[in-house]
């Protein structure tokens, strides 16, 4: 058993792959051609948003979105989650200090109820753990402070998510639920995002500078890959669902407040050290996401960064990708029923 079986992935969609590559290499065309600009706007149908710009990775879209969001006020405090991936946090510090850790609540996403009520006019980002979209209260806070909402949905392509923000950024790195076969990422909006394709090419437009920009830009391999897949993608999703159903039957797992792909299938446990040598025992893969609170790595420090909520010494996320076996389904399910009143519930 594979945590994550990449291969099975490629060869579940080989033959539209391979051939949409050759289309590329063919036509000569690698950089800014009609394979980006079709995936644009057919992500932007997907996501339910007017505008799509690709870029080279989410972490590019979340630095040149919030880069370009602070030129109204560089002053502007930026509120994340105290749990999570550690690159959005990477790509906020790389521009500011002013940023402050918000705890998570059991779904593992932004608790809306310690968001800060002192900090007004800021950019809040919202990011959609492990597939799990974030509770949609956040939009009351957002307004009644005058934030500008982010929403991070690098690992939750699929869920709905992405429409409820100002602006909305993607990823599609190998492991995501809609993956290319290296970088990629993408900036969703209502909002115009044309100072954003000029901003992702060195800030040129018909060649001349215009602002000062960054060289990211999604690839025409990566984005003929992703224009296959995103026609079947869909069906990944629902293998994960359904995989997911059966492991809850055994275990509650995080509190979901609305559609939940599961890119990962955390569990929260009050003893991790006997359910990591039973999972060793029994030849099951797994991760740990993420082993410290964000705050708690010293080049991350913010502004506020208390921890109340501690869940990083307690998770352990499960296989679920979509090409288990049935007897490999079954194995998992066999030990979360025997080493499920260690699960932690809050």
């Amino acid at each position: 058993m594979k945590f994550l079986d990449l291969n099975k992935e490629y060869i579940w969609y080989k033959k539209d792959v391979d051939l949409a590559i050759a289309d590329v290499f063919q036509s000569g065309r690698y950089l800014l051609g009609d394979q980006l600009e079709l995936f644009e706007k057919e992500f932007a149908l997907l996501i339910g948003v007017k505008n799509a710009v690709g870029v080279k990775n989410c972490t590019d879209a979340i630095t040149i979105l919030v880069n370009n969001l602070l030129k109204i006020n560089v002053n502007m405090p930026i509120i994340l989650p105290n749990f999570g991936a550690y690159p959005t946090a990477v790509a906020c510090k790389n521009i500011t200090n002013n940023i402050y850790y918000v705890d998570v609540d059991n779904s593992l996403t932004i608790d809306t109820d310690k968001l800060p009520s002192s900090l007004k006019n800021g950019i809040v980002i919202q990011v959609h753990l492990f597939g799990n979209n974030g509770n949609p209260n956040i939009v009351n806070y957002v307004k009644e402070n005058n934030h500008i909402l982010i929403e991070d949905c690098a690992q939750s392509t699929g869920s709905g998510s992405g429409e409820l923000g100002d602006y909305s950024v993607f990823s599609f790195y190998p492991t995501k639920p809609l993956a290319s076969m290296g970088d990629g990422g993408m900036i969703c909006s209502d909002n115009n995002l044309e100072e954003y394709k000029v901003l992702r090419f060195y800030g040129q437009l018909n060649n001349n500078i215009k602002k000062l920009g960054v060289n990211s830009r999604l690839d025409e391999i990566q984005s003929a890959i992703l224009n296959v897949k995103i026609k079947k993608f869909q069906i990944l999703n629902d293998k994960r669902i359904e995989i997911a159903k059966r492991y809850k039957k055994h275990i509650i797992g995080i509190k979901e407040w609305s559609k939940c792909i599961y890119h990962q299938f955390p569990i929260l446990f009050n003893n991790r050290d006997i359910i990591i040598k039973e999972l060793n025992k029994r030849d099951i893969p797994f991760m740990i996401h993420y082993p410290h609170h964000v705050s708690e790595i010293d080049v991350l420090t913010g502004r506020y960064n208390k921890v109340e909520y501690r869940v990083n010494d307690k998770i352990v996320s499960l296989p679920i990708h979509p090409f288990l076996k049935e007897n490999e389904i079954q194995k998992v399910e066999e030990f979360l029923y025997k080493y499920k009143e260690y699960e932690y519930v809050n």
